[in-house]
C-alpha cells in the first residue's frame, strides 16, 4: 500500500498535468491511426471483440446523430468499454494506494485537468449537444474530454501501480481524438475541434466568433464560460438592446449587456445619479433597477482618451471615487486619475 509519495514521484506530477492539459485542449486534427489502435485495445480490456467497422465523423453533434442511426441496428457497449474499465482500474488503485495519496494526486492532477478540460469545455459541448439531439450524449465516451479522470490514473501507471495498464486503450483515444461511441463490432469516432478560445480563467470565451468550432462547422459561442446565441457575436449591431433586460436566462442576459456595452443598455432605462464627481475621469455613480435585480450600481466614467464607459460595481459603493478606486483594487484615498496630455 502506497501511503506517501517519494520526492521522485512528486516531481512527475507537473509533467503529467501539463501533458494531459495539452491533450485535453488540443485543437489539432485527430491522429486517426493512434485512436483506432486505442479503440481496439480498449475493447480487449473490456473483454470484447474489437470492432471491424470504424466510422469517422467531424464533431460530437455528428457523432450523436451517427450513433443514433447505428443504435437501430447494433448493440451499444459504451458502458463496458468506458465506465467498466475505469471502475475496475479505480478499485485496483484504491486497493494499492492510500486515501491520503489518492487525494493528493487528485487535487494536483485530476481536479486541475478536469476543471479546465471537462468542466470548462466538455460540459459545454455536452450541454449544447443535449439541447440539439438529446440522450445519445450519455452513451458516448468523451475522448479528450475525459482527460481529468484518465490523467489521475495515468500518474499511478507512471509510478508502477498494477492494473492501470487496462486504461491504455482509453488513454490512447483521449490523446488522439474527440468523442466516440462503441458498438458491438462497430465504433463511431469523431474529430477534435479545430478552434478553441478561452479567457484568462480558462473558460470558453471569444468576443469575435465561436469559442469552440469543429471541422464540420458545428460551433459553440460563449462569453466567459456561458453559452450564448451566435448572433450576439456575429451580428451584435443588429441585436435588440432590450433583450439585455428581458432575456429569460439571467446569466445570458448579463453576458449580452457586456457584449453590447452597459452604456447602450442603460439608455433604455432611467438611472438615478447617486454621486457625481467634478472630475469626469472619476465619473458618476448610478443606481439602476434591472429586471430581477433592483438597485444595481454602475460607474459611468470618461477615460483619459475621452471615451465613455459604464461598468457594474458592487452595491455597497457610495461615491464615484470609491467605485472607481474599486475597479483598480485600491482604497479611495489612493486613487489618482491618470492625466493625459
Amino acid at each position: 500500500m502506497i501511503e506517501k509519495l517519494t520526492d521522485q514521484q512528486l516531481k512527475k506530477i507537473p509533467g503529467v498535468r501539463a501533458r494531459w492539459l495539452r491533450w485535453g485542449l488540443c485543437a489539432d486534427p485527430a491522429n486517426r491511426k493512434r485512436a483506432e489502435r486505442g479503440v481496439r485495445t480498449a475493447y480487449r480490456a473490456a473483454g470484447l471483440a474489437p470492432p471491424n467497422i470504424i466510422i469517422w465523423l467531424q464533431s460530437p453533434l455528428a457523432g450523436c446523430i451517427g450513433s443514433a442511426m447505428l443504435d437501430q441496428v447494433r448493440n451499444q457497449v459504451g458502458t463496458q468499454v468506458g465506465n467498466q474499465v475505469l471502475n475496475q482500474v479505480g478499485k485496483s488503485v484504491g486497493n494499492q494506494v492510500g486515501n491520503r495519496v489518492r487525494t493528493q494526486v487528485w487535487n494536483q492532477v485530476g481536479t486541475q485537468v478536469l476543471n479546465q478540460v471537462g468542466k470548462s469545455v466538455g460540459t459545454q459541448v455536452r450541454n449544447q449537444v443535449w439541447d440539439q439531439v438529446g440522450n445519445q450524449v450519455w452513451k458516448s465516451v468523451l475522448g479528450q474530454h475525459d482527460s481529468g479522470w484518465i490523467s489521475f490514473y495515468d500518474f499511478f501507471r507512471l509510478i508502477g501501480v498494477e492494473c492501470t495498464s487496462r486504461l491504455h486503450g482509453l488513454s490512447e483515444v483521449a490523446k488522439s481524438s474527440g468523442w466516440w461511441w462503441p458498438f458491438e463490432r462497430a465504433c463511431v469516432l469523431t474529430e477534435r475541434p479545430n478552434l478553441l478560445a478561452r479567457d484568462v480563467d480558462h473558460r470558453l470565451h471569444s468576443e469575435t466568433g465561436p469559442a469552440l468550432r469543429y471541422p464540420d462547422g458545428w460551433s459553440i459561442y460563449a462569453w466567459h464560460g456561458t453559452r450564448i446565441p451566435s448572433e450576439w457575436i456575429e451580428h451584435r449591431d443588429d441585436v435588440d438592446v432590450s433583450l439585455a433586460l428581458t432575456w429569460e436566462n439571467i446569466e445570458q442576459r448579463r453576458c449580452l449587456a457586456e457584449i453590447l456595452g452597459w452604456d447602450r443598455v442603460l439608455q433604455q432605462l432611467q438611472p438615478t445619479v447617486i454621486d457625481r464627481d467634478i472630475d469626469p475621469q472619476i465619473g458618476e455613480l448610478l443606481r439602476v433597477d434591472l429586471p430581477d435585480s433592483p438597485k444595481e450600481r454602475f460607474l459611468r466614467v470618461k477615460c483619459g482618451t475621452g471615451r465613455q464607459f459604464v461598468l457594474p460595481v458592487p452595491p455597497e459603493m457610495r461615491s464615484a471615487r470609491q467605485a472607481n478606486a474599486w475597479t483598480y483594487g485600491i482604497e479611495p484615498k489612493e486613487f489618482q486619475p491618470e492625466i493625459r496630455t
